[in-house]
């Protein structure tokens, strides 16, 4: 078979996939051209992120410190009894989740309508079990060092992408094709 045909058999999916590769070369060449930029947007991001963690964390009964902008971490949630803590850093930020999800779903066929409040309620799912993983992994720091790299590596990122494939599975099954009334 012939790459023509199989594009013109497969239009809405060849669409779909050139879709996203220019979204991803704009990203790209936005975080090339601009990385200060890029830097200043996860920052924004991590530190509410890393002040509702400690801010939990002390209501769980954890004695957290923290710092910013220490050592190349963004926000170290620090825990003095132990001499050490957890980096948050730009890759924890989850500004590349935010934007993988806002490039799925604004590709993705569907009324304007349910993408003005689908894709902000994603975003809040997204930071929330942010929060989530980076409380989780600073727990498991504090009893368990030696199973955080393994925990930070690929539990949390199966769980977290996991999240996000089944976001886009529910607007493909609930929105994507429902027509304007």
């Amino acid at each position: 078979m012939k790459l023509p045909s199989i594009i013109s058999e497969n239009r809405s999916a060849a669409r779909f996939l050139g879709a996203a590769f220019i979204l991803l070369l704009v990203w790209v060449m936005f975080s090339s051209f601009l990385p200060t930029v890029v830097n200043d947007m996860h920052y924004m991001i991590i530190k509410p992120q890393a002040d509702i963690c400690a801010y939990f964390m002390r209501l769980f009964g954890y004695e957290v410190d923290q710092d910013y902008m220490v050592n190349g971490c963004e926000a170290r949630l620090m825990f003095p009894e132990r001499g050490g803590g957890v980096c948050v850093g730009s890759g924890c930020s989850g500004l590349e989740l935010f934007v993988l999800f806002f490039g799925f779903i604004l590709l993705m066929k569907g009324r304007l309508i349910d993408k003005l409040w689908f894709i902000p309620l994603g975003f809040l799912g997204i930071l929330v079990l942010n929060i989530i993983r980076i409380i989780s992994l600073a727990i498991i720091y504090y009893h368990k060092p030696e199973y955080l790299d393994f925990n930070h590596k690929y539990t949390f990122v199966i769980i977290v992408y996991g999240a996000i494939f089944g976001l886009w599975v529910l607007w493909v099954n609930k929105f994507a094709n429902v027509k304007d009334d």
